[in-house]
């Protein structure tokens, strides 16, 4: 049985429990009486015996990340001292976490977010003097990327809070919208940022164009 994010599991540990790079079981046998039969599959990939003492070999197998439903390889089969033998890879489904956060990064604007700024672009469209009324937005533009800074850095105050990456960059090929009406295939999300400041990196460029088209 795998986990559904192996390679997100290797690269989010800080420190290493081992220096092993992929999974691996033990055969005991001498690696020059080991023959794997089955070939690569698309999901999983097997490496050439090597011994790691005598009579006892280890086999080295790397999977990837699974965001659907949980699969099965077909049996492994290896032939040892001229005995085949099957193995069964079984890997964890991974659609639930990344349909959640698919869910999230797609949520429309915050409705408290949406009743303030609605009420903002209706006291600057009061405004009869068109450059006013420009620096009015603009100063509004830069104080809600000021707020969106400010909550992302009170989130990071609090030690318990956890800040992890998205476990695959796989969408299933759900677009992400940037805002209503707009979006680019494959951007989003981002590997190496902490899912919840791009979810809050979103809702502020949906405030910057509820802004903008309630202004106009």
């Amino acid at each position: 049985m795998m986990v559904a994010f192996p390679l997100a599991y290797k690269e989010n540990l800080r420190e290493p429990i081992y220096k092993q790079k992929s999974d691996f079981f033990i055969v005991l046998a001498p690696s020059d009486e080991i023959v794997i039969l089955t070939k690569d599959m698309p999901w999983l990939k097997l490496n050439g015996p090597k011994a790691i003492g005598d009579d006892i070999s280890q086999i080295d197998y790397q999977a990837k990340n699974n965001t659907r439903l949980p699969r099965r390889a077909q049996p492994v089969e290896i032939k040892v001292n001229g005995k085949t033998y099957e193995i069964k890879f079984i890997q964890q489904s991974g659609y639930l976490v990344q349909d959640e956060m698919v869910r999230v990064l797609n949520s429309p604007l915050n409705l408290d977010f949406l009743v303030a700024i609605t009420y903002i672009a209706s006291l600057i469209k009061k405004i009869p003097v068109p450059p006013i009324k420009l620096i009015a937005v603009i100063v509004a533009a830069l104080a809600i990327v000021a707020l969106s800074i400010a909550i992302s850095l009170v989130r990071r105050a609090f030690i318990n809070v956890p800040e992890p990456n998205p476990l695959s960059v796989d969408t299933n090929d759900v677009p992400i919208n940037i805002f209503p009406g707009f979006s680019v295939p494959h951007v989003l999300p981002l590997k190496n940022i902490a899912a919840e400041d791009q979810t809050i990196a979103l809702q502020t460029v949906k405030e910057l164009y509820w802004l903008i088209k309630q202004v106009e």
